[in-house]
Order: C-alpha cells, then sequence, then structure tokens
C-alpha cells in the first residue's frame, strides 16, 4: 500500500465527472485585481457552495474546503484516473502530513487534527501512526514504509528527523516524490505538470542561492534543466546564468532577486495547464481545475494573513 488510500470501483463516467468540474469551475474567484480593490476583499467575496470562509480570523475552513474538494474528485475517479493523477494528489498530501506532524510537535493535536485529517487521502495505517505515534522520528519510520517512492524504503527517514528536523525530513520526501514521478511513464499533461512544477522548486532554489549563498544548494532531478547546469549557474557569482536558466523557464529575462517571482513561475504553469485543459481525454481539464483550486486557496488565505499588508503588495504576491 502506498501513502494514498485506495477508493475502489470504477467511478462515474468521465463526461459526467468533467460537467461538474465546468459546474464547479464557475464558482472560481478570477478577478484578483478588482476583488482587492475593494474595501474588504474577504467580504467581498463571491459566493459558493464549494468554499467554506474563514471562521473566526483563521483559516483552517479554507484549506478544509479544498481538501474536502479535492477528495471528492478523487472519489469520482476509477482507479485508472487515480493512477494517472496520484503524483499530484501526492504531493498535497505530503502538505498534509507536515502540516499533522508540525500539530503533534506543538501538543496540538485534539480537535485541530481530526479537522486536518478528516477529508484527506492519506491512507488509514499514516493516519494511525499521525494520531497515536509515539515520537515523531517513529512517526516517520512508520511513514516510510508507506512511501513507495522512496528508494531506501524510507529507512532514512528518522534520522533525517532527527539531524536536520522537519524542514529537512519535508523536502527530501517532496523532493524524492517528484523525481520519482518525473521517471516514470505518466500522462503527457501530469508529466508537463511535474516537470514545472519540478522547475519551481529548482528557479526558486537557485535564486536564494545568488541572493544568499546558502551552503550547497539541493536540486530536484527531472525537471526542464539539468542539476548539473543549475549547479553551474549557483556556483555563477555574477548571476548571468542564473537569469539565462530563469528566462528559459519564464520565457522572457527574470531577476533572481525579484519578488514576486513565485507568482510568475506560478502564472507559466497556470498558463500551461490552461491550455492543455483543452485536450479532449479531459485530463487536462481536470488538473487544471484542481490546480485552480489550489491557487484560489493560497490566495485566500494571503488575503486573510496579509490583511496589514500594502495591497501593492499583497497583488504581487497573488497567484
Amino acid at each position: 500500500m502506498g501513502l494514498l488510500a485506495e477508493h475502489g470501483g470504477s467511478g462515474v463516467p468521465l463526461s459526467y465527472l468533467l460537467a461538474r468540474i465546468m459546474g464547479r469551475r464557475a464558482y472560481l474567484v478570477t478577478e484578483w485585481q478588482r476583488l482587492l480593490a475593494t474595501a474588504d476583499p474577504l467580504a467581498s467575496l463571491p459566493p459558493s457552495p464549494y468554499r467554506q470562509a474563514p471562521d473566526g480570523g483563521a483559516d483552517e475552513g479554507l484549506w478544509g474546503s479544498l481538501q474536502q474538494e479535492l477528495a471528492w474528485v478523487h472519489r469520482q475517479m476509477g482507479r485508472s484516473l487515480q493512477a494517472i493523477f496520484e503524483p499530484f494528489f501526492l504531493t498535497l498530501e505530503l502538505r498534509t502530513l507536515f502540516m499533522a506532524l508540525r500539530l503533534r510537535s506543538r501538543g496540538e493535536e485534539g480537535r485541530t487534527l481530526g479537522s486536518l485529517l478528516r477529508f484527506s487521502l492519506l491512507c488509514a495505517p499514516v493516519k494511525r501512526l499521525l494520531r497515536e505515534g509515539d515520537d515523531l522520528p517513529a512517526i516517520m519510520a512508520g511513514v516510510g514504509l508507506h512511501a513507495a517512492f522512496l528508494p531506501d524504503g524510507g529507512r532514512a527517514l528518522p534520522e533525517i528527523m532527527r539531524r536536520q528536523g522537519m524542514r529537512g525530513c519535508e523536502e527530501h520526501l517532496v523532493d524524492a516524490c517528484l523525481e520519482h514521478a518525473a521517471a516514470n511513464r505518466l500522462h503527457p499533461a501530469v508529466a508537463a505538470f511535474v516537470i514545472r512544477l519540478i522547475d519551481m522548486e529548482n528557479m526558486v532554489a537557485l535564486a536564494k542561492q545568488v541572493r544568499w549563498r546558502m551552503g550547497e544548494p539541493g536540486f530536484v532531478a527531472g525537471g526542464s534543466i539539468g542539476v548539473a547546469l543549475l549547479r553551474e549557474a549557483a556556483r555563477d557569482r555574477e548571476g548571468r546564468l542564473a537569469r539565462r536558466l530563469m528566462g528559459r523557464v519564464l520565457g522572457g529575462e527574470a531577476d533572481p532577486a525579484a519578488p514576486e517571482l513565485v507568482p510568475l513561475l506560478a502564472a507559466r504553469l497556470a498558463l500551461a495547464l490552461r491550455r492543455q485543459g483543452r485536450e479532449p481525454d479531459g485530463v487536462g481539464l481536470i488538473l487544471d481545475y484542481l490546480w485552480r483550486r489550489l491557487a484560489e486557496t493560497r490566495n485566500l488565505s494571503l488575503l486573510l494573513h496579509g490583511a496589514d499588508l500594502e495591497r501593492e503588495t499583497l497583488g504581487r504576491e497573488l497567484l
């Protein structure tokens, strides 16, 4: 068994699922700059039956409704479609996994952990570990047994947790997940998505290295730019090669120090997904919807926590 739960059955007919998704897509926020120009952006949100407003200044409702929506899409899929989308769901559930671990480390299990795992696609044994595990290294040892994408069967995870902490362990798992996905034969739309996701990770890592020279940078294999070339760019103190590589990914000259680098990269990914969404097999359309739903939740969380920031600053950060 892998990290994700298995929902058996043939799922609903693809045409039905696509019709439902197109209906739900109509409720997504699209005019972000117009919303940002209102006196109270969160209060000015257009109504949606698929999005829960922040409750009492907390964003658990935002992420909870996202989880519920992702779980709904996953349940509608048959096993073959679930397998196609596994890289997408897996990368998101790794985020859930480490959110749960951070709650455990702060002693905040209780109701908050239960809410986080309620709609999670993590398999039952991993959820049980997160609820009942004795300590973080022991939990990671159990998680490693289910992480089929780890080359060592996860045996190194407890030691990584002890030596590098939560951040190092999370980076190790996410990088291994992406590299494993990129090395496998995927549906073309999902393969292109994984490559662009890796490019985002690598460009952000390269930008940090160019700006702050933070030791030996870690790059993820499998993107559109090889790791050797990325390392060469990281060693270039003038940043010329880094700017050229970022320009290749972004489709134009880019400054590694630009504060809006992540939104720019996300915009390129979103544009590619919208184009793939026109393909007749429906996979691109589903992937485009899932990404847009994720981006919407991220933007709403930013508006919630950035209420005291200048609107211009918020506008640059919105995806």
